[in-house]
């Protein structure tokens, strides 16, 4: 067997590589912490495999329908007081704080862009739209169960730029969906949604939720 060795290192090269390793791991954590998706742009594996349990149960019609009569109003959102309503504990759980005192100028992580943004550069999103959910069947909903969809802070609304909301709109997977290294989180979102409240999503929406987990349709 042959061992091959590497010759000693000089003691100025020692010193330089004792300055350039621990600089390159700093490198490469702040990159990890802060920079999402700059070391890897596949699919979360949990997430993945969540979606792939989810396609397989969530109902699929062939396109989406057109409802007359929606109004956001309908839905009640943002319930509660305005210093603590809704969007204020959305805020707070993303940004910090404490209960309705939200933490100052924090920044975080799109969630989908990864861009760093802070609190007032957002708009709230709900994953699954209001406009959506009508067409697939909220119009059929009591008040409460509007209401209740509207502020459902634990699985549908999260925050990202105003811009990225706005260009979203009430698009579902198949015409919009975010940067490609959020993707597969963000229809784990959509599909928790989507089953929680029995709501549909077109063949198109499941193709796109598919994909972008890299689940190939079977």
């Amino acid at each position: 067997m042959r061992v091959f060795l590497s010759p000693p290192l000089s003691p100025v090269a020692r010193k330089r590589l004792a300055v350039v390793l621990p600089l390159a791991f700093a490198i490469a954590f702040l990159a990890a912490r802060f920079l999402p998706g700059a070391l890897s742009t596949a699919p979360d594996r949990a997430d993945a495999v969540a979606v792939g349990k989810q396609l397989e149960r969530v109902r699929v019609v062939q396109s989406r329908p057109t409802v007359t009569g929606y109004k956001r109003e309908l839905f009640g959102v943002w319930a509660g007081p305005a210093d603590c309503n809704t969007r204020r504990l959305v805020l707070v759980a993303w940004f910090g704080g404490s209960r309705c005192t939200l933490a100052d100028d924090r920044s975080i992580a799109d969630p989908y862009t990864g861009d760093g943004v802070v609190s007032h550069e957002v708009d709230i999103d709900h994953v699954y739209p209001l406009a959506a959910a009508w067409d697939f069947g909220a119009y059929a909903w009591d008040s409460a169960r509007r209401r209740e969809f509207g502020n459902d802070a634990e699985t549908n609304l999260v925050p990202t730029l105003s811009s990225v909301n706005r260009d979203k709109g009430d698009a579902t997977p198949g015409e919009w969906m975010p940067d490609k290294t959020a993707r597969c989180t963000y229809a784990a979102r959509y599909l928790t949604v989507a089953l929680k409240w029995d709501l549909a999503v077109t063949e198109s929406d499941w193709e796109a939720l598919a994909a972008a987990c890299g689940i190939e349709k079977k």
